[in-house]
């Protein structure tokens, strides 16, 4: 088979298998044993799928592709409805958001990297389809306690991921620290992981030792950060899923204290006003509908902003006493403030 039959919707992949991703129904198709099992390590398998899938991969593997590790970094380009993803000059794929498809070709080395696939891969083209099925990405970390979803967002360098590797040491399950997926089942909001590596950046050493014998690393992004596993490096648990109950804004700052006050559902919402902009702008009214209504989910939760400063490990502890504190006994303080040394 060449790769111009795979969009030929009459012709038979050999190997197909669905799966539950982020609360959506995924399929993937190839004539790979090794696609399939990468699959099985990175979503939850469904052997029989209750209705179609919401989004539907077709992966073939040829075997004439002679390009090997290292993998450069990933390329996107889109126009209209159809994104193409280079990962590089004989791994590609196209997805087709209006049929919810991807169809690719892959080397027989970038089959069999595994990793690779999890990490990178299969996320990839998930995040792509986000436009187009029931499923929200937000910008934010998450973290999980007896089922529970603690999130947290705000700007690129408010401390996301390093707040979140330190409250994940405090006991909290970590689910994600720079993308969480938000789908609703039967009425319910859910946070959902995908099984992408925690980024942290190079100043991230000088709060966690852990680090000081690896060494970071251009990431996908071309940022030079450390991409690790938590539960690997840092022996944290590492959760799937939660019903979110709280979130928290955060603000940083260089004074080591913190400040914890009430955020209301319209200063929420304006931190995603350029999210739901983006989604209208390219023509997904209903990606951006989805959004709104998620948004709108999350300003029912207890909603907080945080301003603080000081070492994230200090600032987890305190911000464990107060989140521990309200779940446990109920207390919806006004507000909190304290300081960090």
């Amino acid at each position: 088979m060449n790769l111009r039959s795979l969009f030929d919707n009459r012709v038979v992949v050999p190997l197909h298998e669905h799966y539950r991703v982020a609360g959506a129904l995924c399929s993937v198709s190839t004539n790979s044993e090794v696609i399939l099992a990468a699959a099985r390590n990175s979503f939850t398998s469904v052997v029989q799928p209750p209705v179609a899938a919401d989004a539907r991969m077709q992966l073939w593997v040829d075997p004439s592709a002679r390009t090997a590790q290292a993998w450069p970094h990933a390329h996107f380009r889109g126009l209209d409805h159809l994104v193409f993803a280079a990962f590089d000059a004989e791994n590609t794929v196209l997805v087709d958001l209006r049929e919810r498809r991807a169809v690719g070709r892959l080397s027989p080395a970038m089959a069999a990297d595994g990793a690779y696939l999890s990490r990178v891969v299969f996320p990839t083209l998930f995040g792509i389809f986000t436009y187009s099925i029931p499923v929200t990405p937000l910008h934010c970390a998450c973290l999980e306690r007896g089922g529970r979803a603690l999130l947290l967002t705000g700007p690129s360098g408010s401390g996301k991921s390093t707040l979140a590797l330190a409250l994940a040491q405090n006991g909290f399950g970590y689910l994600s620290d720079e993308w969480t997926y938000f789908s609703w089942q039967t009425g319910r909001l859910q946070a959902w992981s995908l099984p992408t590596p925690l980024k942290l950046l190079p100043s991230s050493a000088e709060h966690f030792p852990q680090l000081a014998h690896m060494q970071p690393e251009i990431s996908q992004n071309g940022e030079l950060a450390y991409e690790i596993e938590p539960q690997i490096a840092f022996g944290v648990r590492r959760s799937a899923c939660a019903e979110p109950d709280w979130l928290i804004l955060l603000e940083r700052q260089d004074t080591p204290s913190f400040t914890i006050s009430r955020l209301s559902p319209a200063e929420l919402a304006a931190e995603f006003e350029d999210d739901a902009e983006f989604f209208a702008s390219h023509g997904f009214s209903q990606g951006r509908d989805l959004l709104v209504k998620t948004v709108e989910g999350l300003g029912r939760i207890a909603c907080w902003r945080l301003r603080y400063g000081g070492k994230p490990a200090l600032v987890a502890r305190a911000l464990c006493e107060f989140v521990g504190d309200w779940f446990d006994h109920g207390r919806p303080r006004a507000a909190i403030q304290g300081f960090v040394d």
